[in-house]
């Protein structure tokens, strides 16, 4: 009997593992998410001055997300890989664990147009999320767009706060939180 949990564990492993694309494939899929992460953006400020930094937060999400992918190698799903973590068949790639990530892509100081958020949902409930939330600076959380690399399976994901179905977002952390380094979330 174990042997056959064993096996049929390790032939699920093989079934959802992807090829990775290749470089030029990858390349121009990130190229396009930095585009339209930048016009999403571009939505919350639209002045010519936020331009610059649309640019650069989108560029900084994308091209961190696929190093942080490196590292995580997310496959099948977030919660099969929350189980492959479990098992021991990954190390990290928890929803926690990718903000940091992301947010120390980000500007090691306040953005002028923009503000970062340590979003979370769920707390404490089973089904707890975690992602990146960038507003516009000072607006409210709820007219921001959420990033959430984990659930995007190791790929660039983002949706405005507003139209989020799925999740119910609240700041856990706010911009001075974060760059302080008050910012972290402990296993459960």
């Amino acid at each position: 009997m174990k042997k056959t949990v064993l096996a049929f564990c390790f032939l699920m492993l093989l079934g959802c593992t992807k090829q990775s694309a290749r470089p030029q494939q990858q390349a121009e899929a990130d190229q396009m998410a930095i585009v339209q992460l930048e016009e999403a953006l571009l939505r919350l400020d639209a002045s010519k001055e936020a331009a610059g930094e649309a640019h650069l937060i989108a560029k900084s999400l994308v091209d961190q997300t696929r190093e942080t992918n490196k590292e995580f190698r997310m496959t099948g799903g977030p919660k099969w890989h929350n189980f492959l973590i479990k098992m021991g068949a990954r190390k990290k790639g928890y929803c926690y664990e990718w903000v940091p990530e992301l947010l120390k892509a980000l500007p090691p100081t306040p953005m002028k147009y923009f503000e970062r958020h340590w979003g979370g949902s769920f707390m404490s409930m089973g089904r707890e999320n975690n992602a990146v939330i960038i507003t516009k600076r000072g607006a409210p959380l709820e007219t921001g767009l959420v990033y959430d690399a984990w659930r995007g399976v190791g790929k660039p994901f983002w949706i405005p706060v507003a139209k989020d179905k799925k999740y119910r977002w609240s700041q856990r952390f706010n911009e001075t939180q974060i760059l302080m380094g008050e910012a972290k979330v402990e296993p459960k």
